[in-house]
């Protein structure tokens, strides 16, 4: 599986910062931020919309109200108050308005669920929360101006007439557009939770890996590989099992999985040694300690301590004999070494 790493140079003088990716990590974070960024979009030509929808109504009841005064000063026998347009015009507004903040209101209710969902995947990626304020529909502006009316608006203007057309204005095409919009939420909503809990269960098994180096700070060296090699005792060819890293005595000890405590105990040819299993077979195993800080049975994460490098049993000097063991047989621990 590729891997992304991402390199944070400051203008100081500090060290770079360094994160790494795994692939699917990496598409699930853009994946994400796109479909935010479509929701945002969406949801900015609404607030456009409404606005100028919001304005033009005012000025008809603007222009109601003007007319009816020009008329009464000129025939006030003849025309009576024309209460009855603008209370339409005013109920058409609050209706729109309440609608508005209804779609608003659910709308900031998903996308809440969502930023809850994409912290719980940065959680789980050891990637920093995103620092952004969530929605509030009661601090959004519902009179901006700016932007033209819209080419599906309900107004329409010939000459210096003009049309408002109030079922268009409360049951118009925007209504399913919103409707439609909160249920892909929804939908992405579900997916996303299905792919956090399948990313918690790799990373349950990712965690029970052997990965990185087993030396706290990443001191020591490789005095000795895997393979054959000629017994320091006897001199003769022998196979050896592991790894040998150099160290200082009392160096500490780090699992390189989580996994179980099986042995802490010593033995003849390993001195104090310590085996964990990590399930599917997979097990490690420390050996030439000088203390033993877990007991059988504990349960240890990756990069607990687990003791502190010595020469106990048959060894030549201070180091760390580190063993990987699938269904029993030693395999070269090389393969699973990280960058210290």
């Amino acid at each position: 599986m590729k891997k992304w790493t991402v390199v944070l140079e400051p203008h100081e003088q500090e060290d770079a910062s360094v994160i790494k990716l795994r692939e699917i990590h990496f598409w699930t974070l853009c994946a994400v931020v796109c479909l935010l960024a479509f929701l945002l979009a969406f949801f900015f030509q609404r607030e456009r919309e409404f606005s100028s929808r919001t304005e033009l109504l005012s000025r008809a009841n603007q222009r109601l109200q003007q007319e009816n005064q020009d008329r009464a000063a000129a025939m006030p026998a003849q025309i009576p108050d024309n209460t009855a347009g603008r209370d339409a015009v005013r109920q058409a507004e609050a209706r729109l308005r309440s609608e508005y903040e209804a779609s608003i209101a659910t709308i900031t209710a998903e996308l809440t669920d969502l930023y809850d969902m994409e912290k719980r995947a940065r959680s789980i990626t050891g990637l920093q929360p995103r620092k952004a304020a969530r929605l509030d529909s009661s601090a959004m502006t519902l009179n901006g101006k700016g932007g033209g009316p819209s080419s599906t608006g309900p107004f329409e203007y010939v000459g210096e007439k003009y049309t408002v057309s109030l079922p268009n204005l409360i049951y118009g095409s925007s209504r399913p557009s919103a409707d439609l919009i909160i249920e892909e939420i929804r939908l992405r909503t579900r997916s996303l939770g299905e792919l956090v809990r399948d990313m918690e269960v790799q990373k349950e098994r990712i965690e029970r890996v052997p990965a990185g180096w087993p030396l706290a700070r990443g001191v020591g060296r490789i005095t000795s590989n895997f393979g054959y090699r000629r017994d320091p005792f006897s001199r003769r060819v022998r196979h050896h099992d592991g790894i040998d890293i150099s160290a200082r005595h009392g160096t500490a000890v780090r699992a390189t999985a989580r996994g179980k405590v099986v042995k802490a105990e010593y033995m003849s040819y390993y001195g104090n040694m310590v085996i964990i299993e990590h399930g599917d077979g997979l097990s490690t195993g420390y050996a030439h300690l000088s203390a033993m800080n877990v007991r059988p049975g504990a349960t240890v994460g990756r990069g607990d301590v687990i003791g502190a490098v010595g020469s106990t049993g048959k060894s030549t000097g201070a180091h760390l004999h580190y063993e990987v063991r699938i269904q029993g047989r030693q395999v070269n621990p090389a393969k699973y070494l990280v960058d210290r």
